[in-house]
């Protein structure tokens, strides 16, 4: 009998996908722990015989309390908040998951088409019966993907996705990644050191890039400065890889033609229904912004941020092989 342990609280019906899942495949061989309290003391009560801790928070007392622990499985692909000196020196599986990379990097593609189309921009307008006639503040011209170079930050399970689907749609597909490699859909990569030489050819920043201490504020104004007046910018990241007073300067300026990000600097709490995407600056005023309420991976009748988790689990219960299994000392 495989015992999961949650360490952090989860909705109900993110929980129950979970089991579902799961019974799919292995039902009535695992248990599923939730602890009464999600802190250290609460999860240290009923870890002690635990095969896999799922979620984020882990601590080295936790940690010591686990006699047959076997994976700590995060159920998503952001390691942001992960403790990683709690796991240093410690030889157990650290996985997260890539599972829901088709719905970014679809999230992605629809978010450029609409910004050099200006959709929804249009919409707005013509809600209030204005066809835009007198194209202010945007005019009614639109571009062509096929026409833009698309410098993709981060080509790994999202990156290579958008790669694909947008060299499929006609557009030119630049990379900046360390771990270059051969793929049909990239023109060229190019290294953190040649950030200057990919930005100087590109018409589109895409960044998928994960967040750690080396990518904080990446995309701030020194950066900015770097690109071309115009450049459209899509956030699939996490918001502080993004500099939050630089992109604003740097749309104001025009240094910026066009921003979408589906990750915000200021998000509402569980339960929470309303908060402004930015507490410092007034985004939701600037007309060549697209917002998203971090919802690429809200898919009809599925959650597939989790799927990746469920298949690792089932992988672990059948002594198969893990996915997703993180570089504890690059944080990712």
């Amino acid at each position: 009998m495989m015992k999961i342990v949650l360490t952090r609280s989860m909705l109900e019906g993110d929980i129950r996908y979970i089991k579902d899942g799961l019974d799919k495949s292995i039902g009535g061989r695992y248990e599923f722990c939730v602890p009464e309290e999600f802190s250290e003391e609460g999860i240290i009560s009923v870890c002690r015989d635990a095969d896999v801790l799922l979620g984020p928070f882990v601590t080295k007392a936790i940690l010591d309390k686990c006699e047959n622990l076997k994976l700590i499985q995060v159920p998503w692909t952001g390691m942001d908040t992960f403790d990683f000196s709690a796991v240093k020196g410690v030889d157990i599986s650290v996985c997260n998951t890539h599972s829901n990379a088709d719905s970014v990097a679809e999230l992605g593609v629809t978010m450029l088409l609409d910004l050099l189309k200006k959709t929804s921009y249009h919409d707005r307008k013509m809600r209030m019966g204005n066809w835009n006639r007198d194209q202010k503040p945007l005019d009614l011209k639109s571009k062509m993907i096929n026409k833009q170079t698309v410098c993709i930050f981060g080509y790994g399970n999202i990156g290579s996705r958008l790669g694909k689907m947008l060299n499929c749609l006609g557009a030119k597909i630049i990379a900046v990644d360390e771990n270059q490699r051969d793929s049909e859909y990239v023109s060229k990569f190019y290294s953190s050191a040649e950030i200057d030489s990919a930005l100087a050819l590109s018409d589109v920043v895409i960044c998928t890039l994960p967040l750690t201490d080396s990518t904080r504020g990446m995309f701030n104004s020194a950066l900015f400065e770097k690109m071309n007046d115009g450049t459209v910018l899509i956030n699939l990241s996490r918001a502080a890889v993004v500099d939050e007073d630089s992109v604003w300067e740097a749309l104001l300026s025009g240094k910026v033609g066009a921003f979408a990000s589906d990750v915000w600097w200021n998000t509402p709490k569980r339960g929470e229904t309303k908060s402004y995407p930015s507490l410092k600056h007034d985004f939701c005023s600037l007309d060549i912004v697209l917002m998203s309420p971090h919802r690429a991976g809200f898919i009809e009748n599925s959650l597939p941020h989790l799927d990746g988790a469920i298949e690792n689990l089932i992988a672990l219960c059948n002594g198969e092989k893990l996915m997703g299994i993180v570089d504890v000392n690059r944080g990712f």
